[in-house]
Formats: C-alpha cells, sequence, structure tokens
C-alpha cells in the first residue's frame, strides 16, 4: 500500500470505540482514551498515533513486523490471537494490542463503523471496466474547487483498498471518493455495502473480467450493484450510449434513486456535442447539459477521457458548482500513473499507457495516439498481453491485432510491436491483413526487451499499453540505459 493514504490529519476513532468495532480483545490495554488519527498497513509510512492493521498475504505476513510499527510510531496494533502469541513483542507495553479473529475482517469492520460515523459526508463512489481512477481524479479535481473532501490518491478499490479509503474519511468533509474494483462475482456488492455510496458512478462496461463473469451481460449486472446499493434519494451517474443500460437500469434502481446518464447520444442528460485537440496537448470539449451549454478545458487527452469528464461535470452541476469552476478543476488534472503519460527519451516520443488493458481501453489507446501523432512522425505500437480475458481471450486479441492493421482512427502505424504469448494471436491477426510491419515478441526477458528497442528510430511516437501484467514499462528502464551510455 502507498503511504499517502494511511492516515487523517485529524481525529479517527477512540481505543474503545475501534475495539467495539471490530469486536477485539485487549491483550495490552492503551494508556490513553484519546482518538486515533487514523490506519496503516505499511511498516516503511510514517503510523505515528495510527492503527496498524497487520494484514497477511500468501507471501507477506505483517506480523513479522510488529516492531517495526512500533518504530514507525504506531499506538495501537490490530493483531490476530493466534499470531500474537507467537510473536509477543518483547516490550509489548510500548503501544497497545487489540487481539481480534482475522485483520482483513477487523480492517473492514472499522472502516464500516467509520463510514457510519462520517455524516454530512457525501460518499461517491465509482467502479467500470475502464476509467475509475481517471474518474475520480476528475470529480476530485471539479469537487476540490469548492469543497474540502478526500480520495484515495491510488487505485484503492478491492477489500483492503476500499476500508482504507473510508477510515481516510474525516468528519466535516463534503465529499469521500472511493473507486470499487472487482475480479469475481459479488465483490462489488461487498464493497458497496461497505461504502454505503450516497452517488454511484459507472464509467464503462466493457470485455474486462470476462475470465471470472463469462460475459458482458454478467459484467454489467455486477457493475449495477453498485447502483443497486443506493438508498432514497441517491444518485446514479451511468455511461449512456449502451443497449445493456436500460434492461440493468430497470434490474437494479432502487426507488427514490435518480438516474443521470453521460456520453455522446441525444439521450444523455450530460451530452458531449463536439471536442477540440489542443496544439498544445489537451482539450477543448463542448457541452450540452441540463439545458446549459457550455465549454470546458481539459488537460487530458483522447475521446474516452472526455467521456470520462462528463461524469466530473455531472456531480459538479449536482453539486451546486458554476461553468467557470468545473471547468477549472478539469484542466487541473493531469495525466498520471502510465495512464496515457507523455514522456520524452532523446529523440523518442513515448505515451506511456501500460498501467491495464482490456479490448475497449485498448482501442481507445489506439484511437488517441493516431489522434495525437497523425502522420506527422513515425508511429511504432507496442502492445502487451490483456489478461484475465478467459476463453475469449485468443478471439478478442485477434480483433485487437485487425483493428491495428486497418487503422484506429485513421491509418495504421508503420510497426506493430507485440509481446506476450496472448499478444502472439494479435500478432498473427495483424500480419493476415497487413499494412503494416509486424514484430512478436513473446517476453521482455533481456533479449526480448532489445529486440523490441531495436525497432525505435529517431523522431519515433511509440504507444505502450497492455495488462498491468505484462509490465511493457520495463522497456523505458532499457531506454534510459541507452541515453545513458
Amino acid at each position: 500500500m502507498s503511504c499517502e493514504f494511511v492516515c487523517t490529519d485529524r481525529a479517527f476513532m477512540t481505543p474503545e470505540e475501534l475495539r467495539k468495532a471490530v469486536d477485539g480483545r485487549w491483550a495490552v490495554a492503551p494508556s490513553s482514551s484519546r482518538p486515533t488519527r487514523g490506519v496503516g498497513t505499511d511498516t516503511r509510512c510514517d503510523l505515528s498515533e495510527r492503527v496498524f492493521f497487520a494484514l497477511h498475504g500468501e507471501r507477506h505476513d505483517a506480523h513479522d513486523h510488529l516492531l517495526e510499527a512500533v518504530r514507525a510510531g504506531a499506538r495501537i496494533l490490530v493483531v490476530e490471537e493466534s499470531k500474537w502469541r507467537r510473536v509477543r513483542l518483547t516490550t509489548p507495553s510500548a503501544c497497545a494490542v487489540l487481539e481480534v479473529a482475522q485483520t482483513r475482517l477487523a480492517l473492514q469492520a472499522a472502516a464500516s463503523a467509520w463510514r457510519q460515523m462520517l455524516e454530512g459526508t457525501r460518499v461517491i463512489a465509482i467502479t467500470g471496466s475502464a476509467g475509475k481512477t481517471t474518474t475520480r481524479r476528475l470529480i476530485e479535481g471539479v469537487l476540490a474547487t469548492a469543497f474540502q473532501g478526500s480520495a484515495s490518491p491510488k487505485s484503492f478499490n478491492n477489500d483492503i483498498g476500499v476500508p482504507i479509503t473510508l477510515c481516510g474519511g474525516r468528519r466535516g468533509d463534503h465529499y469521500l471518493l472511493a473507486e470499487i474494483g472487482m475480479n469475481a462475482p459479488g465483490e462489488i456488492a461487498t464493497l458497496a455495502d461497505l461504502a454505503k455510496p450516497d452517488v454511484a458512478v459507472v464509467t464503462m462496461v466493457g470485455r474486462a473480467h470476462l475470465e471470472g463473469l463469462g460475459s458482458v451481460d454478467a459484467i454489467m449486472r455486477e457493475k449495477f450493484a453498485l447502483v443497486s446499493s443506493l438508498g432514497q434519494g441517491g444518485l446514479a451517474v451511468v455511461r449512456g450510449d449502451n443497449s445493456l443500460l436500460d434492461a440493468a437500469l430497470e434490474g437494479s434502481l432502487p426507488e427514490g434513486v435518480r438516474v443521470v446518464r453521460f456520453g455522446e447520444g441525444p439521450m444523455n442528460h450530460v451530452r458531449l456535442r463536439a471536442r477540440t485537440a489542443r496544439p498544445g496537448g489537451g482539450q477543448r470539449l463542448a457541452i450540452e447539459a441540463c439545458g446549459r451549454h457550455f465549454e470546458v478545458d481539459l488537460a487530458l487527452e483522447g475521446s474516452h477521457n472526455a467521456i470520462n469528464a462528463l461524469a466530473a461535470i455531472a456531480i459538479g452541476i449536482d453539486s451546486g458548482l458554476s461553468d467557470e469552476q468545473i471547468s477549472r478543476g478539469l484542466s487541473s488534472v493531469r495525466a498520471t500513473e502510465m495512464r496515457f503519460v507523455r514522456q520524452q527519451f532523446g529523440d523518442l516520443t513515448i505515451f506511456n499507457d501500460a498501467y491495464n488493458a482490456n479490448p475497449e481501453a485498448m482501442l481507445a489507446a489506439l484511437s488517441t495516439f493516431t489522434e495525437l501523432v497523425g502522420t506527422t512522425q513515425r508511429r511504432v505500437v507496442v502492445l502487451g498481453d490483456m489478461l484475465e480475458l478467459g476463453g475469449d481471450a485468443a478471439s478478442l486479441h485477434q480483433e485487437i491485432g485487425r483493428a491495428v492493421a486497418r487503422g484506429v482512427g485513421g491509418t495504421p502505424p508503420e510497426v506493430a510491436i507485440f509481446v506476450g504469448p496472448l499478444a502472439a494471436h494479435a500478432a498473427e491477426a495483424c500480419r493476415s491483413v497487413g499494412g503494416c510491419k509486424v514484430v512478436q515478441v513473446a517476453e521482455l526477458n533481456p533479449q526480448g526487451i532489445s529486440r523490441v528497442v531495436c525497432e525505435f528510430s529517431a523522431g519515433d511516437a511509440i504507444l505502450l499499453k497492455g495488462s498491468r501484467g505484462a509490465a511493457l514499462e520495463r522497456l523505458l528502464a532499457s531506454l534510459h540505459e541507452r541515453l545513458a551510455a
């Protein structure tokens, strides 16, 4: 976990509030009843006055690092009963120790209790097959122009990340933004029950996680479990322009919940009417929303980010913000974390979009790349495996390969490099269509990296796109070394 989001600046629970929330037992009683300052799960962070939850997984057990947590300033250690007897500290009085049955469940219980204490704070939860983090950042940019709130700075969207996000909320704040992700059926409903959102945002539903859910229809139903969690007076901000949308809404919309659709079609409440790419980067969007017509500046590139911005605009309007505040908030958000970040490596221009990938996200990245570069530079696309696609993986990679050869958003690139065993299907399909040079690399070992990099020429524009497991950013280290030589 990142150190950026392990604590709050204001008071969190008192020790006794925490004990009751997690149904724990004091192995070492606290020396003070004053409130703690937040939670933490990483001993490398400043844990001063925080509650440290000793989580464990297949490869790591924080019970082995309790002394480090004490040295980092933790005031309360939350440990599992069975493990505490094994790792008992030599000086346990350094901080309080709270025994629980399972620390992961205790973290969730603490988050649930804290969520109930955040009276008046509007919890906005975001889910979708792609665009969750970018949309969350855009919403935060808009709301921060007028309100005080909190949001996870990274993709904290699972059963650990969501509780940490909730525990980072502060009493008196206007908003709290939480991402809600999934890998298997039922996860979104579980996390939504934890977050109890006032607003549910569904960015888009595409062919991600097919391995676990089997069909786009099943993915749609899973995502709309977030909408189903809304209570009376809740707001659902959902991506329109989708034939499955109405059926999903009909099956998931609770009574008394308002719906705002966003997209490009005439049935949307917040609608993108036009967009113009700016020469210096970013784009200008013409918006129609609830009878209002205005323009906003967006620093992020691509039509997919223009659509993501519509969700932030919808929430900004619902929060009573002016056109100027909404535009200022959107323009403040910059690309980050391998999400279509433009980087210069000597005379090479790299568009690093290697954070993750599914078919829709891949096509969006290819289209944006073509839009930005056009024919002014030689274009090279480096595409890695798209993971978690189940039995459709081969055919979906073939679809991408054919799309590359035909040119997504324009003409095909000069060179298409496919990395990984699944991407080999894309390479084969691309080669069969023709239109560009095709290079296939089995893996990014030293030989594979060298094979990819040797295809780059001075002045090239290069797109990196693949699932997280493909780790295409390893190519950047090779480029750094080449420039330093």
